[in-house]
């Protein structure tokens, strides 16, 4: 997890954006959400649970420590926070240690949210699919299936195929050979609408 949150900053401070310690966990998880939403894996190194305020691994707190105590990050109590907020900033120039791809899902997550505030980004993540789930499934504390983000994806994907060549093949026109032919489409077509039911069964 140190490599992500430490990318994270890099990326937060390049795009002039502040984080405290909600906003690390809730943007590093739209992150690894986005990467499994196109196929990918979650790379962030976090195990995601449903905490009292969203998704969080409590390693993040070991990491923050590690960054601080060696100063490549600094941590400040906002004195304005009601709640007594913690800020933390990058202060050393390190290069973000994560690859390429995922340091690019990184960089398109803190573009779209970084100027969200915490609370605004807790609520975001409250609506993903995972965290949908954990509510209805669960008490706090359960781990977080993300891959459930993946499979509903895939079912969106797959009624849009099966829309579009139903669009595609237009009115059967009405002739000596229509019901052969519509028996020879409908057999064509079980396999993806087994498919489309078992994923919608899968849903629900």
């Amino acid at each position: 997890m140190l490599r992500s949150v430490l990318s994270l900053f890099r990326v937060a401070r390049d795009q002039g954006h502040t984080l405290n310690r909600t906003k690390i966990a809730k943007l590093l998880y739209l992150a690894d959400l986005t990467t499994v939403e196109n196929g990918g894996v979650a790379f962030s190194g976090a195990t995601w649970r449903w905490e009292n305020y969203g998704p969080f691994d409590s390693t993040q707190y070991r990491v923050e420590d590690g960054l601080v105590a060696s100063g490549i990050i600094e941590r400040t109590q906002d004195p304005q926070s009601p709640c007594g907020e913690v800020r933390l900033r990058l202060v050393e120039d390190v290069e973000a240690p994560l690859p390429p791809e995922p340091l690019t899902v990184l960089a398109e997550v803190v573009a779209e949210h970084g100027g969200k505030s915490a609370v605004q980004l807790r609520n975001l993540t409250y609506e993903t699919s995972p965290m949908v789930r954990a509510q209805s499934e669960g008490e706090r504390g359960v781990l977080l299936d993300l891959n459930r983000a993946r499979r509903r994806e895939q079912y969106v994907a797959l009624k849009e195929r099966y829309r579009a060549r139903l669009a595609a093949r237009g009115p059967v026109a009405t002739d000596p050979g229509a019901s052969e032919d519509l028996l020879a489409e409908m057999a064509e077509s079980a396999d993806i609408r087994r498919r489309a039911t078992m994923k919608a069964l899968v849903e629900e």
